[in-house]
């Protein structure tokens, strides 16, 4: 099959996709035959000390140099592997992706399987769904958790292919910590523009699609001021994902005050990365600590979320 045709048609960057899908199967090639052949797989005999730093064989149970207790070799060996494949095998938006499905399993879970297809008001309200009448009255944790919770199967599933899509462009452009910085503050401000416009409506709003609005308000401003011919065709391709996005909502009659609100933040904050590209080594440690500081604050949305009366 013509993958870059295909991708093309799609009006994405077929050439990436290609690329992408030859690197997935040279890979699944390589896997096959370590497996065919295991003798040609490498492993460790020694493990060391996690105190001094000493080499010490599979049986210690004690360092003879400082006298720790020795750590079990498998458990070393799990440690180690993970440390070389967890860079690149847990991308943020594959985090996102799963921590959207796992807030949908838990709901399904408390509330029944009907909730799949059918939500019912008590679970919106009570896995944090944004109504902007609670919002104004303290429930402040909404405009986090509201992001990460879907109006059944067809809402999460719509969501979901999208961030799939986009989330991993951008996330290899950008770096993890800035995605991340960048999807949380879209987030809110899509919820953020639906408070202010709604008032104190008792409506109920959910769904990821504020931010991921905000990822393609950000991916069109960053290849905009990137500029170029790469930068065109990006931008091009996420005003196309823009336009969709703001017609299929007018369609179902979906929340594009979310969408308007979380497209605005993400442009800003395009302008403001790309501002920094030159320099980025230099900002990174700040973009580390925002996005920490963003990974606390959907933490403690939750928690507050579990607590509330």
């Amino acid at each position: 099959m013509n993958w870059k045709d295909f991708f093309d048609r799609l009006g994405m960057d077929g050439t990436r996709w290609q690329w992408r899908i030859m690197r997935w199967q040279q890979r699944r090639e390589e896997r096959c035959a370590e497996r065919a052949a295991p003798e040609r797989q490498a492993s460790s005999r020694y493990k060391f000390c996690e105190a001094c730093g000493a080499i010490l064989s599979r049986e210690e149970k004690m360092c003879p140099r400082c006298q720790a207790p020795a750590p079990s070799w498998r458990t070393q060996t799990v440690k180690r592997r993970l440390g070389l494949i967890l860079p690149s095998w847990c991308p943020v938006s594959g985090v996102l992706l799963a921590a959207n499905v796992v807030v949908l399993l838990v709901a399904m879970l408390i509330f029944g399987a009907g909730q799949l297809l059918a939500p019912s008001p008590q679970m919106l309200l009570s896995m944090g769904a944004l109504i902007p009448a609670l919002f104004r009255e303290g429930e402040y944790w909404r405009l986090i958790t509201y992001g990460y919770l879907h109006i059944g199967l067809l809402h999460i599933a719509f969501n979901m292919f999208a961030l799939s899509q986009v989330g991993p462009v951008l996330e290899e452009q950008v770096g993890r910590a800035r995605f991340f910085v960048v999807y949380t503050l879209t987030l809110i401000g899509g919820g953020l523009a639906d408070v202010l416009v709604r008032g104190s409506a008792v409506i109920v709003i959910a769904g990821a699609s504020g931010a991921l609005f905000g990822l393609i308000g950000f991916g069109m401003s960053y290849a905009h001021f990137y500029g170029g011919y790469a930068g065109q065709m990006q931008r091009n391709f996420f005003a196309r994902w823009a336009v969709y996005g703001f017609l299929f909502g007018l369609m179902i009659r979906a929340d594009n005050i979310a969408h308007a609100g979380g497209l605005i933040t993400g442009a800003i904050l395009g302008f403001l990365v790309e501002r920094e590209r030159a320099r980025r080594e230099r900002f990174d440690p700040l973009w580390s600590a925002l996005a920490g500081a963003c990974a606390l604050a959907t933490v403690a949305a939750f928690v507050w979320m579990a607590v509330a009366p």
